[in-house]
């Protein structure tokens, strides 16, 4: 069944998305302390599961997707959903509104003060996208891979000079 966005607050909307594997699935309103609470939400979900291994880049795209669907994505008086989802191969977290526009990814000037949200979120994560839904809206997500054992991979980070230096 697809989900839709009411205008009623659920702390266990988790029968709204189909799923394969554990989540948790909450709505929150259009307001400006929402990305804090939400990105509470998802940390506690996580550490509740045992998911820590990445939980401050999982924190910060959860933060960065709710702050753009609050922003540009949810009309005022609606509401924004955000499930976190534990699956075989990764971890996902996804922040749906009810907004018509579909976000894109920017570069913004240097001395932008917004606009990186995106390129955050594209950097952080090891996938991301944006799925149409059934009714108004769309979902933006993030999905952080899990290596064979299970665990949440840290991603390939370069620490200094690669290559032949001399």
């Amino acid at each position: 069944m697809a989900s839709r966005l009411t205008n009623e607050t659920s702390e266990a909307a988790s029968d709204l998305l189909p799923a394969t594997g554990r989540h948790r699935t909450m709505l929150f309103p259009r307001r400006r302390t929402t990305p804090r609470t939400a990105r509470n939400f998802v940390a506690a979900t996580l550490t509740e599961w045992g998911e820590t291994n990445r939980l401050d880049d999982i924190r910060l795209c959860a933060s960065e997707l709710v702050t753009n669907a609050v922003l540009h994505g949810a009309p005022v008086g609606r509401l924004v959903l955000v499930r976190v989802e534990s699956l075989d191969e990764q971890l996902r977290i996804e922040v749906h509104d009810s907004g018509e526009n579909t976000p894109t990814q920017r570069v913004p000037e240097e001395s932008a003060v917004d606009g990186r949200g995106l390129l955050i979120v594209s950097t952080t994560a090891d996938i991301w996208g944006v799925e149409e839904r059934t009714g108004p809206g769309k979902c933006v997500w993030a999905g952080f891979n899990r290596d064979k054992s299970g665990a949440v991979s840290m991603p390939p980070r370069i620490t200094g000079p690669q290559g032949d230096t001399t």
